[in-house]
């Protein structure tokens, strides 16, 4: 059980409370100095907001994601199916290193004209209307038809795909976790990536990375199809749903600081660097988590028990003022020298390197084709959720 002094805080902290939502960053102020370590009882889980904390946590080796990592695993007890993430060494690293080549750094520059065609051509389909939503109709677009080829996967049912896993984050005020319709797009990317494993199998591919997948051996096994499956709806997951929303938020900071718009305007060398500052300030996952493999210590000293869960509230860590000077602050020339948008250490996020050039594209075509475009402030919806933050609909409006 945890120390006495945790179990009794004044303050209270519900990942699902609605108010919460409302304003998740002064939630975190609190957190970060007055309880860093928080536990919560009814989750019988741990809550890391700073920076330092975290970084250390996941750089130990002590936590693995054996139980799962997100909070429908975590905190709700859906346990996650085989996948990549939720692996331990010496599997996790066998898998990592077969997957690995198809995001390295050379792979991805590979990539770049292909990413340059698409955001050209969905631009101007946007340009043409006088409008268009920054995620669904342009990144969201733009990063599921990437996935599909890295993965092997037909083009044509990208989108469609990319549609499957937005509604599979859905939910409602009242309800924790993923609401009926949620599990059902679940379920139906699920039968998805089944159906396109068993084809492959009926007919090999030309060694692309399903093809890989399907002849992997971990231990000298081959990986079963389930298995197959989860990693490949791992990476769909992933390489769909996070960038577009950093990209959403990005071009709405933009818009809000026309002053560094039209440096980056002026200067598009400047674009990397503002985009990694997105990355930070923009940061959609607002937890991910961990089990301990091994009875331990966090933040300095809080003992945990082996088995014990953990958050990271990644939002709360790239907002650390012992990290990041004025962390509430908005700047393209910040240049911190780490952040967490990707994870770190054994579990960084295997496609960085493809956001990175997701996000530098998207930044140098749209101020490219638009410098002065708009956003119709009162169409935003913002997400509500404890597991993402952004938008689900940033309207970009084009001068006439």
């Amino acid at each position: 059980m945890p120390p006495a002094e945790l179990r009794e805080t004044m303050l209270e902290f519900d990942p699902y409370a609605e108010d919460y939502f409302d304003d998740p960053f002064a939630v975190y102020r609190r957190l970060r100095d007055e309880a860093p370590d928080f536990y919560h009882p009814e989750l019988d889980c741990f809550f890391l907001s700073r920076f330092e904390d975290i970084w250390r946590a996941v750089s130990s080796g002590h936590f693995s994601h054996r139980l799962g990592t997100t909070s429908g695993d975590l905190l709700i007890g859906k346990l996650p199916h085989r996948a990549l993430s939720s692996m331990v060494p010496p599997q996790h690293t066998a898998l990592r290193k077969l997957l690995y080549p198809h995001f390295s750094p050379s792979s991805t520059r590979a990539l770049e004209p292909f990413v340059r065609e698409l955001v050209r051509g969905f631009l101007r389909e946007g340009l043409e209307r006088g409008e268009m939503d920054a995620n669904t109709e342009l990144a969201r677009r733009v990063s599921s038809r990437v996935a599909f080829r890295i993965l092997g996967l037909p083009q044509e049912d990208a989108e469609r795909a990319a549609s499957l896993v937005a509604s599979g984050f859905d939910r409602a005020a009242g309800v924790k976790g993923a609401t009926d319709a949620a599990m059902r797009a679940q379920a139906s990317l699920h039968g998805y990536l089944g159906e396109a494993v068993a084809e492959r199998r009926r007919r090999p591919g030309p060694g692309d990375l399903l093809d890989r997948l399907l002849a992997c051996e971990i231990d000298g096994r081959p990986l079963p199809d389930e298995q197959i499956v989860s990693n490949l709806n791992l990476l769909v997951v992933g390489g769909t749903e996070t960038l577009p929303k950093v990209f959403a938020g990005g071009a709405c900071q933009l818009w809000r600081h026309p002053d560094q718009r039209a440096e980056l305007v002026a200067d598009p060398g400047l674009v990397p660097d503002a985009f990694w500052e997105i990355l930070r300030y923009e940061m959609p996952t607002l937890m991910l988590g961990a089990s301990a493999e091994v009875d331990t210590e966090i933040c300095g000293g809080t003992p945990v028990r082996a088995g014990q869960k953990v958050m990271h509230l990644w939002v709360s860590a790239n907002r650390d003022e012992r990290e990041f000077p004025d962390p509430d602050r908005f700047d393209i020339h910040r240049r911190a020298p780490r952040i967490l948008t990707f994870n770190h250490a054994r579990h960084r996020c295997l496609g960085a390197n493809v956001a990175q050039l997701e996000g530098r594209v998207l930044f140098e075509e749209l101020l490219a084709a638009a410098p002065d475009y708009a956003i119709d402030e009162d169409r935003i919806v913002p997400i509500r959720s404890e597991f993402f933050r952004g938008y689900d609909a940033l309207p970009i409006v084009f001068a006439s």
